[in-house]
């Protein structure tokens, strides 16, 4: 029972803080006291993303948020919606993370 109740909570720890695009394929992601949340979303191999960065708190450094190969830094005014689209690629992942490099994120491509 307790090799049980472990694997299980182990399972959960794993999950926390990972989104996956509706239909729509727009994931929120809210910079808050503890970074991007989710910090973790997961895609489709090729397929088409939108991160909708919304800063709701007020002294951060995640004020911008940088995502691996895109030249663009983005800033994130307090309280706007910020758009940043991109395709996942192939495998593996696209980071993303604050100008500081102190919260940092993923765009993980899971399935085939």
């Amino acid at each position: 029972m307790g090799r049980a109740l472990l694997t299980v909570s182990l399972l959960m720890a794993g999950c926390r803080g990972a989104a996956r695009p509706p239909p729509s394929g727009v994931v929120e992601v809210k910079v808050t006291e503890k970074g991007f949340e989710p910090d973790r979303v997961e895609v489709p191999p090729g397929k088409p993303v939108t991160l909708r960065f919304t800063r709701t708190v007020g002294p951060t450094c995640a004020d911008a948020v940088d995502v691996q190969g895109d030249p663009v830094r983005h800033m994130l005014p307090l309280n706007v919606a910020i758009d940043v689209k991109l395709t996942a690629p192939a495998s593996g992942q696209l980071a993303f993370a604050c100008p500081m490099n102190m919260y940092r994120g993923a765009v993980v491509v899971v399935g085939q």
